[in-house]
């Protein structure tokens, strides 16, 4: 064990007692009753060095003791509660979930087309002429349902009650295109010249020709109408001419 404090005072109290003073003879015990003699002193002063020091190695504990109690928690201490660590806060921006919406399906718009001969009502309003030639007003009336497209000019003809064809016109080289809307009502004008041919077969009406083969019938003034024009001579051509439709 190293030296320490405590054995420093144990050396101390055995020099104390090895130095104190041997007792004298009975006599002189006598002679010294009625005083403390100083041996007597020095003893106690001995036993109260003695007390104080056992008293510190009673008190002290071994470094033994020492070092375990730092390691070692007291029994009475309980269970120590070991703290989890909290977990971590992502850093990264959370990126949102982006919700797929159902875009709406566009309604397709009706293709418009070109007009139904049999959806036009088109018939002979009235009849002029001048210098032998016979000009007819014709009124056209969308009586369809939906829109439709109408070339403004066609293939006209000059035909009898019987159906025959008396003066047959030219198609147009090119021409423009009318957007016709359900109820709208188109006009024209057509034009014939120096008809030579036999007695005519009435109603004398006029027709027209589309691009693509098809053909409309105005209806006559009348079902006995026989309009035609003058014949201006054998020789001469027959001639038919028509102004664009028009509003």
């Amino acid at each position: 064990m190293p030296k320490d404090r405590v054995t420093d005072l144990l050396e101390e109290f055995v020099a104390l007692t090895r130095a104190a003073a041997r007792p004298e003879s009975p006599a002189r015990r006598t002679a010294m009753r009625n005083r403390l003699p100083a041996g007597t002193l020095t003893g106690a002063a001995l036993i109260v060095v003695a007390v104080a020091v056992l008293g510190i190695v009673a008190g002290r504990p071994a470094p033994s003791d020492l070092a375990g109690a730092s390691a070692t928690p007291s029994a009475s201490s309980g269970p120590v509660a070991i703290a989890s660590p909290a977990p971590l806060a992502s850093t990264e921006p959370s990126t949102p979930t982006a919700t797929p919406t159902e875009r709406p399906t566009p309604t397709p718009e009706p293709t418009v087309g070109p007009c139904d001969p049999a959806d036009l009502a088109t018939r002979i309003t009235l009849w002029e002429g001048a210098a032998g030639s016979r000009i007819a007003d014709v009124e056209l009336v969308n009586r369809g349902r939906t829109t439709c497209l109408l070339e403004a000019r066609d293939r006209p003809q000059l035909v009898s009650g019987d159906g025959s064809v008396r003066i047959d016109g030219v198609s147009p080289a090119s021409t423009d295109v009318l957007t016709v809307q359900p109820g709208d009502t188109l006009r024209t004008l057509v034009s014939f010249a120096n008809d030579c041919k036999p007695a005519t077969v009435p109603p004398i009406s006029v027709a027209f020709v589309f691009s693509d083969g098809r053909r409309l019938i105005a209806d006559p003034v009348s079902p006995t109408d026989s309009t035609v024009p003058t014949c201006l001579g054998p020789g001469q051509p027959a001639s038919i001419d028509m102004h664009p439709w028009a509003p």
